[in-house]
């Protein structure tokens, strides 16, 4: 039995929400703010009977509500008996070899094909409900949303109660029907389906005053005893050292008496011998303060979990760094959660961690989910092994470390679409390559896993070709900041969340990834001119080639991203490509949420690049000259006369003097002097000015 899906309606960020669970473990992914910690807040709220709140509603629903209410009519109550604000279903599949005995109450017809039942929980507000509320807005003159939310804030509890419901599932039109049961009990829900989680929140700290993870050590050992059989020799032993330790604490509280031997004092006995004085022996009285160490109260009270040193040394638990604390916190609440599974598990267990990343460093976080799933799938076949139930796992995180070491068919992606959130399967992402694994998909995906999968979490990407403008973009989005202020809405572009991926010649396979994602991307590329020619082959057939050459001479591009970019337009069948692609303006090389960005005249219009370093040298002539001598001597320029750079071809100026890519472009970081003459700073070429201001 698997939970296979759950939709939300109404629900913070999560105005239409699907989405679908994996059989074992679903790491849901996505930026900030994205409804990663919605999806967990409903299933905990709905399932563990926590109230909904006012704010717990969607604002546009709330809006919606507020119109509904006051525009009520007494007369409408026959027809609309309730109003819904927050809706949670879930779909729960199973199959000939799961037990009926918990969903039989849940399902809603005898139809052996359907394999479905659909758990519905509403927050909703009744008809005599909505008429009273409708009397107190005009008692207390509320008069907008504002005031009807602080209202509700304070009084929701008062007018909305959440109601359980089965749905019908129509399994050939895969969908649910209007048929609904009648109020379902939580106890039967909780035979079918239990969640239990590790919030984000965990009060991990290492204040000398905070011992939680010593805490966490009571609440496993109960759930670890309940799980057991109270017989072992462990608790047998536990037992015994408990009774020989309130026999030792009863002679040192109460004193010691042995047969021909002075009597030895204990803590208690003066006093004890005072309250004998009141009358207390005479009567046949006598008193004693007598040890009763349980075992709940010596494990929460008494025990402190610490770090050794050596053999003869340890440190307490808040003597260690917080990743450290959060990951031993998390293990223990692991345990504790799956010990108490064990003792009453449900048919369907969900088990949730949120960010488990928090304070560690990224190889720890690579332990941890490399370990945590090896961990987890030992203590699932044993669930499934011994009780014959499921144990499924959500992970939620925006740690691109842990997604690099999942499996990306785990992977499930939240992404604000307007005012709302969708859900996607990374492995839905195939789709978008055409179905076929072994083109681009199977590329992606072992790039993403090797180098980038920051990408999942970037506002924004610039994808370029290679080591120079990976090593000058940092400084030209400088120079575009300080050359035009942002607006005020506007965040510098260095101070954005922008992802910078180096992809050589291959940005038009990842073009269909950022489509995916919904990501604003700017693919930064040269024109790389060639010239078409028709040449007799080795069997006499005359074939056209393609020749690199002088932008000049141009005919044709080889760059197969911007072929791909503009495939659409049928730019890749022109007899003059080249000219049509330079004559492109800046709204034709913009398509959805993507932009391209390729080399365009310099120098005032004059000059037609074929590459970064033919551009950056027309349009910078004076700098490269100012710094002749430093930049020959630093080994980025090969020694050459005026003339070369003063007669105006860049192009062969470029491809017969720069030495090397790398060292041409850290070259033009160390002789650039932003606070010096014109000709002692440099300026970015026009093309990538273009780019970085759209993206920005």
């Amino acid at each position: 039995m698997i939970l296979r899906k759950m939709k939300v309606k109404n629900f913070r960020l999560l105005k239409d929400f699907e989405l679908e669970f994996k059989d074992e473990l679903s790491l849901v992914i996505g930026k900030n703010n994205c409804g990663k910690t919605s999806a967990l807040i409903i299933l905990d709220k709905m399932l563990n009977s926590s109230k909904v709140m006012w704010e717990d509603i969607n604002l546009e629903c709330q809006k919606e509500l507020y119109e509904k209410i006051i525009a009520f009519d007494i007369s409408e109550q026959e027809k609309v008996t309730s109003l819904e604000t927050v809706n949670l279903q879930l779909f729960i599949e199973y199959d000939e070899n799961d037990s009926y005995a918990n969903i039989q109450k849940f399902m809603m017809d005898l139809n052996p094909e359907n394999n479905i039942i659909v758990l519905e929980f509403i927050s909703l507000i009744a008809a005599k409900k909505i008429i009273e509320l409708n009397n107190i807005i005009s008692e207390k003159n509320i008069k907008d949303l504002k005031s009807f939310s602080k209202f509700m804030s304070k009084n929701f509890a008062n007018f909305f109660e959440t109601k359980k419901y089965s749905r019908g599932f129509d399994v050939e039109a895969n969908k649910i029907t209007q048929d609904r049961s009648e109020e379902i009990d939580n106890k039967d829900i909780q035979k079918v389906i239990k969640v239990v989680g590790i919030r984000a929140d965990r009060a991990v700290s290492n204040d000398d005053r905070n011992h939680v993870l010593s805490g966490l050590t009571g609440k496993y050992f109960s759930s670890y005893k309940a799980a057991k059989d109270e017989s072992e020799s462990v608790f047998t032993r536990l037992e015994e050292k408990l009774e020989e330790a309130d026999k030792e604490l009863y002679k040192i509280y109460n004193g010691e008496k042995s047969e021909g031997e002075e009597p030895i004092d204990g803590i208690f006995s003066d006093v004890i011998d005072v309250i004998k004085t009141y009358g207390g022996a005479e009567n046949g009285i006598d008193i004693a303060i007598e040890s009763s160490i349980s075992e709940k109260n010596l494990l929460s009270d008494n025990t402190n979990l610490s770090y050794r040193q050596g053999v003869d040394c340890s440190l307490p638990e808040t003597y260690n760094g917080l990743g450290y604390l959060n990951l031993i916190g998390i293990l223990f609440e692991i345990e504790t959660k799956i010990q108490e599974l064990f003792e009453q598990p449900a048919d369907i267990n969900l088990l949730y961690i949120e960010e488990p990343e928090a304070h560690t460093h990224p190889q720890l976080q690579y332990i941890f989910i490399r370990n945590i799933k090896s961990h987890i799938k030992a203590h699932r076949n044993k669930l499934l092994k011994e009780k014959n139930k499921q144990l499924q796992i959500l992970i939620t995180s925006h740690s691109s470390h842990i997604v690099s070491e999942c499996n990306f068919d785990d992977i499930i992606y939240l992404k604000k679409n307007g005012n709302t959130v969708i859900a996607k399967s990374f492995n839905s992402l195939k789709e978008e390559y055409g179905g076929d694994e072994q083109k681009g998909f199977k590329f992606v995906k072992q790039y993403l896993t090797i180098n980038r999968s920051e990408l999942f979490f970037a506002d924004k990407a610039i994808c370029i070709e290679g080591d120079t403008e990976r090593i000058l973009m940092p400084m030209m989005m400088h120079k575009i900041d300080s050359k035009e202020k942002p607006k005020a809405d506007l965040i510098p572009l260095l101070s954005q969340n922008i992802s910078i991926i180096e992809v050589g010649a291959h940005s038009h396979i990842f073009m269909p990834l950022f489509s995916f994602l919904g990501t604003k991307v700017l693919f930064i590329t040269d024109i790389d001119s060639v010239k078409a020619e028709k040449k007799i082959d080795k069997n006499g057939k005359e074939r056209t080639v393609y020749t690199s050459c002088h932008p000049d001479e141009g005919t044709h591009t080889s760059n197969a991203s911007i072929k791909e970019f503009f495939k659409d337009t049928g730019i890749d069948i022109l007899n003059n490509q080249f000219k049509e692609l330079v004559g492109k303006n800046a709204e034709d090389k913009i398509k959805d949420n993507m932009r391209i960005a390729y080399q365009i005249p310099e120098s005032d219009g004059e000059y037609q690049a074929s590459s970064f370093e033919d551009a950056f040298i027309a349009l910078n002539k004076d700098f490269i000259l100012k710094n002749k001598e430093g930049l020959c001597e630093y080994g980025a320029l090969k020694d050459f006369s005026n003339d070369e750079i003063e007669n105006g071809d860049y192009y062969n100026f470029a491809l017969n003097n720069v030495k090397k890519k790398s060292g041409f472009a850290s070259s033009l970081l160390y002789f650039d002097d932003e606070n010096g003459e014109e000709d002692e700073k440099w300026t970015v070429p026009h093309y990538i000015e273009e780019g970085l201001l759209w993206i920005r």
